[in-house]
């Protein structure tokens, strides 16, 4: 694949997994402007979008089977567009939220085709580097337009969703860059039949969601979470949502190089990342250990979201991949738009009084998660040197 090819594919990545958390920093200033509305719909201007994603994915296939990746890339990106910068133009909640919702539908057609290419145009160590890259270009890609947002917030909410205006820079470059890459032979999708997605895979699919779940936290909450405690302008979410972005950026630059390092030890890695970042939450005093914790909190993302796609291009078999793939990200996005709802649950089920409790509880899981995962690591360990002998 050319150069030009490989950074139009590289610029997309920003578009697909954490588009959603571009609204963050307005969420202070839509609370403020609209005081009637309930904090969990002000959410879900930044999730519900997750939702409206899984109509086109679960469309994937058919569409990938009719259309070429670059048409719907195309048609995909216009319509993020209009979904991105539409709440810029209008002054309700439901009218902002049926934006979303475009913009939801639109990276349900952009998410599958782009893993899809990357899944079957690199292979082996070429694809764990081209999987790092992907998730540094979404981090620093995330950081800067969230800092942007985070500095126009300033100027009102309506300001914040122009920084999507940014994807007809995208659109121009796949227009002129992408290869147009043919839809899938039918033949081959006649021979689908023959090869199934392993029941494993159902198992990532799921941690993989409930990772990217962990994550949000970040945009969803953070911004209430800091007006609760006191810490904070409305334009700080936007920037702390940045650091978080940019150590993804480092996580993704690093991540085939820790993979070597660690190993099968990679996952109890992250997960100890996500216990010390939730600890550090839960007890923080000022905005440096608000800092640190999302710094390690959007590591930990960066090791696993890559992880997420290579295990996934390792296990299904490559006719399957475009399934396997809008499967994945089903969980992902799904889990994305729980978010919100998991963290006024936990309040209402075990009647806290902060959401410091909530994150703490989230630190003592992922402590007892650390040890179930180094267990198993080890106990695999063990059998694959039993079955060497």
């Amino acid at each position: 694949m050319k150069l030009s090819s490989r950074i139009a594919l590289l610029c997309l990545a920003v578009t697909a997994s954490f588009a959603p958390m571009l609204a963050a920093p307005a969420i202070k200033l839509l609370k403020v402007d609209f005081p009637d509305t309930s904090s969990l719909l002000i959410q879900w201007v930044v999730t519900l979008s997750s939702l409206f994603i899984l109509p086109t994915l679960l469309m994937a296939s058919t569409l990938a089977k009719k259309f070429s990746r670059k048409s719907i890339l195309i048609f995909g990106l216009v319509f993020y567009v209009i979904g991105g910068i539409g709440p810029s133009f209008v002054n309700t909640i439901p009218l902002i939220l049926f934006f979303r919702a475009i913009l939801g539908l639109s990276i349900g057609l952009i998410s599958p085709a782009f893993n899809a290419v990357i899944a079957e145009n690199f292979q082996g160590n070429e694809r764990t580097k081209m999987n790092g890259w992907i998730t540094a270009v979404n981090g620093i890609g995330g950081a800067i337009f969230l800092s942007i947002g985070g500095f126009v917030a300033s100027f009102g909410w309506k300001s914040v969703f122009l920084s999507y205006s940014y994807a007809i820079i995208l659109l121009i470059l796949v227009v002129f860059f992408v290869p147009k890459f043919p839809p899938i032979k039918t033949q081959a999708v006649k021979n689908t039949s023959l090869a199934k997605i392993p029941a494993g895979f159902y198992w990532l699919a799921l941690l993989s969601g409930l990772n990217v779940m962990l994550y949000f936290t970040i945009p969803t909450s953070l911004s209430l979470y800091l007006a609760e405690i006191g810490i904070g302008t409305a334009s700080t979410v936007g920037y702390f949502s940045a650091i978080s972005l940019f150590s993804i950026f480092l996580a993704g630059l690093a991540f085939p190089a820790l993979t070597r390092m660690f190993n099968r030890f990679i996952v109890a890695f992250g997960l100890i990342l996500y216990g010390v970042g939730f600890l550090l939450e839960s007890i923080a005093q000022n905005v440096w250990m608000i800092a640190i914790a999302v710094l390690l909190i959007g590591f930990s993302q960066g090791l696993f979201f890559p992880m997420s796609f290579n295990k996934t291009a390792q296990v299904v078999p490559k006719e399957r991949l475009t399934t396997a793939i809008s499967i994945l990200l089903a969980g992902i996005y799904a889990f994305q738009f729980i978010c919100p709802l998991f963290m006024h649950a936990v309040p209402a089920l075990f009647n806290y009084s902060s959401t410091r409790e909530t994150f703490l509880l989230l630190a003592i899981a992922m402590g007892v998660s650390v040890i179930v995962s180094f267990l198993l690591t080890r106990n695999g360990q063990v059998q694959h040197a039993a079955e060497q002998k």
